[in-house]
């Protein structure tokens, strides 16, 4: 009978074992954020859900999340309701730590997976160009609003200059690392702002099927049914 009891036993430990769900962990290095909470959300397609939330002690937060699809994306946010001003990032069912200051968000970065450090590396590359890009931007409206046309042209070629910098080094990752989830993603963020014939160039390279891939190829079969009847015409 005692034997029967501790096998029991025994069997119920193992069991209960296996049905733990497994987790990972988002560890949060974030200056300026001491007393903030913090929402870690999942994206279900068309709505997003909050998993988890954390107030910073310090600098330091903990969100925890189930294993799930590894194709899952999840934010990270101030405002769980928040559409904006959230950081993106695809775990991959990997510990991950993320960095950055509370300011300035869109220079986060997540470390954890090959391809959210690819992703880091490509971000260090662009957004000073992005910045300078955009300082160019506003001394050139600045200039046309003192009648400095000389120099609001030389401005805007200085601009235009930067921006094919900026699209080539985008196109360059893209094709690079166009299975990588996080790069899917960005690319159907950013696809009206590409050529259609570079955006098929660069899905035309994936081999990962997500539900970014078929966002970027339904909008190539939009463009290119309502381009068909235009090339008939002419």
């Amino acid at each position: 009978m005692k034997k029967l009891l501790l096998s029991l036993v025994a069997a119920l430990l193992i069991l209960g074992g296996c049905n733990k769900t497994k987790q990972f962990t988002v560890t949060l290095s974030i200056d300026n954020a001491d007393g903030l909470t913090v929402y870690l959300n999942k994206d279900f397609g068309m709505v997003e859900m909050c998993i988890d939330s954390a107030v910073f002690d310090g600098k330091n937060a903990v969100l925890k999340a189930d294993f799930d699809d590894p194709q899952t994306n999840y934010f990270v946010k101030f405002d769980k309701n928040e559409m904006c001003n959230v950081f993106p990032f695809f775990p991959e069912n990997h510990d991950v730590t993320i960095t950055g200051d509370y300011n300035e968000i869109y220079h986060w970065e997540a470390t954890g997976t090959p391809a959210m450090e690819a992703y880091n590396a490509f971000n260090r590359e662009v957004l000073p160009l992005e910045d300078a890009i955009m300082a160019l931007v506003y001394d050139m409206y600045a200039a046309y609003d003192e009648n400095d046309t000389v120099r609001g042209k030389e401005l805007y070629l200085k601009a235009e200059a930067g921006m094919e910098e900026y699209n080539a080094i985008l196109f360059e990752y893209y094709k690079q690392h166009s299975n990588d989830l996080i790069c899917q993603y960005d690319l159907n963020r950013k696809k009206k702002e590409f050529d259609p014939m570079v955006l098929k160039e660069v899905v035309e390279t994936m081999t990962v099927e997500s539900v970014y891939k078929k966002e970027i190829e339904k909008y190539l079969e939009e463009i290119e049914a309502i381009e068909m009847p235009m090339q008939i015409m002419e």
